[in-house]
């Protein structure tokens, strides 16, 4: 009776029931990027979008360049263009071993004026925000229009800055091109 007792209080490890669904085996990421359903595989960044951590992300896989990674809203990982090739389309995500930087870029209209990159460059400063390129233009209507290349650790530190930027005086817009 007693070996009875224990056989039931103590199921074996290795009796499962049929139906117990497999676990998602755990994929590794290469570059701070999970693709489904692949492990290992190259990541590429877009140049066209430049996503950094916290942006909703899309994955295209390439001839022969790995999966190349856009962000949700950039114009060529569109609706259209995604059921145009559907099968090279793929589900990826942001993993929690992302790099220590991602560069991208941010764009602002303002209205031209004296120290206004001063001011812009006091911002980038006060958010320890490393420039990779700066430029600057005028136009003939009195604004500018400066693009600013950086080096960012994820969309919290890329918010910071974007309203640091639009508290300047005569900055009218600050956004992220794409395209």
């Amino acid at each position: 009776e007693q070996m009875l007792a224990e056989a039931v209080a103590e199921p074996k490890e290795d009796a499962k029931p049929a139906d117990t669904p497999k676990q998602p085996k755990t994929v590794k990421s290469e570059q701070g990027i999970i693709v489904e359903g692949l492990d290992n595989c190259l990541v590429k960044f877009s140049k066209c979008c430049t996503p950094v951590p916290g942006d909703d992300i899309v994955g295209f896989i390439t001839r022969g360049y790995g999966v190349s990674v856009h962000r949700a809203d950039c114009p060529n990982a569109s609706e259209e263009k995604r059921k145009e090739q559907p099968g090279r389309w793929i589900h990826v995500s942001w993993g929690t071993d992302t790099n220590d930087s991602y560069p991208t870029t941010i764009e602002a209209v303002c209205k031209d004026r004296l120290n206004l990159l001063l001011d812009i460059s006091a911002a980038l400063s006060t958010t320890k925000t490393f420039v990779l390129g700066l430029n600057s233009r005028s136009t003939e209507d009195g604004f500018a229009i400066i693009r600013i290349e950086i080096q960012i650790k994820d969309g919290a530190q890329l918010s910071t800055l974007m309203n640091k930027l639009h508290q300047i005086s005569g900055v009218l817009q600050v956004n992220r091109p794409v395209g």
